[in-house]
């Protein structure tokens, strides 16, 4: 028997059409008024008589409501079926995830920083202990993906290449997939390693600019005093044409409309538009090493309800919504049997706000892993199908309970514990769909 989904999100629109998304599929449709009529009457005589009774046209819309999984075909109720996927996702080791820091130095001195002074880089008996490990599993892996993380990585570029070139060779030894990711601040990226990373299967970067020049530069010094926005902008102009490359603005209470604006026009004149994606991150003090930070910090709530005026400015720019609510096994890498953060001696994290911090390490690289350590099990017993509001929200399939750091460390309202999607789902669906009709438009 067809079933309509409870995940689904129908909103009036403009000139009598609606939005339609379904959370468990990440499907987004506009719907014409037609197409409304035909919906409300379609959904009444599937709950009353099934599908036997629907017109041609109710038929014809079905099949595009079951693609988009707006109705479903499955005895069983939708939350079983997203907790069956989620403990298959959870517990797979066909993939191994790591997120490597091959030094936790860092060339800039962000006020923010949750990570602390630190030097040094990953040593060759940390290298070979993560080989090993690779060679272990290789045979049983479909993919290994990595990120490039830190401090800032690209002090420690050299170490990337010659690991990555290990990853690759492995990855061709025992037939699983390799690929990689960088986070960092953009710096070092110039455009010989730009390519030398893309012959090495980085296929992403990760790069944050706060704001404009002018108070990007103050917010994120170099440690010798320097500016860095301009010359990390013509890094990217480079990069971008050679991998996608995510700007991240990272939002305090210091930010406003107007600063943003004036970050967007420095991206325009760079003609960066449309070749890079731009989303906001909300700085949080997760550690104490960052807790100075905390009274300019949003609440969850509240950076929710900018962060709708900070996409409507995008959208208003001219700048591509990326940034759309994707469907997920698992809110982060907490909530997996097989990844992990690895930092340069090697000890092993579940967050990366714990990275370097040694009284949150579960282990060493070089030990056996340790699947009972409380360090791992206090993130990874968070299930959010035990919990009550969870296994009630319309949106679990896109948060999956949110941060399980943020619900085991901080002791926050439930309000606080949730993804931001919670606060501004309709808001942004707006706002993705006129950037599509935008987008349309300019092809046109």
């Amino acid at each position: 028997m067809k079933k309509v989904s409870k995940y689904n999100h129908i909103l009036p629109w403009h000139n009598g059409y609606h939005i339609a998304y379904n959370a468990r599929s990440g499907g987004l449709a506009l719907l014409t008024p037609e197409n409304v009529a035909v919906l409300d009457r379609l959904y009444l005589k599937l709950k009353e008589n099934g599908e036997k009774s629907l017109s041609e046209n109710e038929q014809t819309l079905l099949g595009q409501l079951m693609f988009g999984n707006f109705v479903y075909d499955d005895p069983r109720e939708e939350i079983d079926i997203l907790h069956f996927q989620h403990m298959i996702d959870r517990y797979d080791q066909t993939e191994l995830g790591m997120t490597i820091a091959p030094t936790m130095a860092c060339n800039m001195a962000c006020a923010y920083c949750y990570e602390g002074k630190k030097e040094g880089l990953i040593s060759d008996d940390v290298s070979s202990a993560i080989y090993k490990l690779l060679e272990e599993q290789g045979r049983y892996l479909n993919r290994f993906g990595v990120i490039w993380f830190g401090g800032e990585p690209l002090l420690a570029h050299r170490k990337i290449e010659q690991m990555s070139e290990k990853f690759m060779s492995l990855g061709q030894k025992h037939d699983f997939d390799y690929t990689a990711q960088l986070i960092s601040n953009g710096l070092l990226l110039t455009p010989d390693l730009v390519d030398r990373f893309a012959d090495l299967k980085v296929g992403s970067v990760q790069i944050t600019l706060d704001g404009p020049s002018r108070l990007h530069n103050k917010k994120r010094p170099l440690k010798n005093g320097g500016e860095s926005f301009a010359k990390i902008v013509n890094n990217i102009k480079y990069a971008a044409g050679k991998m996608a490359v995510a700007i991240r603005v990272n939002i305090d209470m210091t930010f406003t409309s107007e600063i943003i604006s004036e970050m967007l026009e420095e991206l325009s004149d760079a003609g960066l538009k449309h070749r890079v994606g731009l989303y906001f991150g909300m700085v949080e003090p997760v550690s104490e090493v960052c807790g100075n930070i905390a009274e300019s910090c949003y609440s969850n709530r509240d950076f929710s309800k900018l962060e709708i005026e900070l996409y409507s400015l995008l959208l208003d720019r001219g700048f591509s919504i990326n940034y759309i609510p994707r469907p997920c096994a698992f809110h982060c890498m907490a909530q997996t049997i097989n990844s992990f953060i690895v930092d340069p001696e090697g000890d092993l994290y579940r967050c990366l706000g714990y990275t370097g911090n040694k009284e949150k390490s579960m282990g060493n690289i070089a030990d056996k892993i340790d699947y009972s350590h409380p360090n791992f099990t206090r993130l990874f017993d968070f299930d959010p199908f035990n919990d009550s509001t969870c296994r009630e929200c319309d949106i679990l399939p896109i948060c999956m309970g949110g941060c399980p750091s943020r619900r085991q460390d901080r002791k926050l309202a439930q309000e606080n514990l949730c993804g931001t999607w919670k606060h501004r789902l309709p808001e942004m669906l707006d706002i993705i769909a006129r950037s599509r009709q935008q987008k349309a438009k300019s092809t046109v």
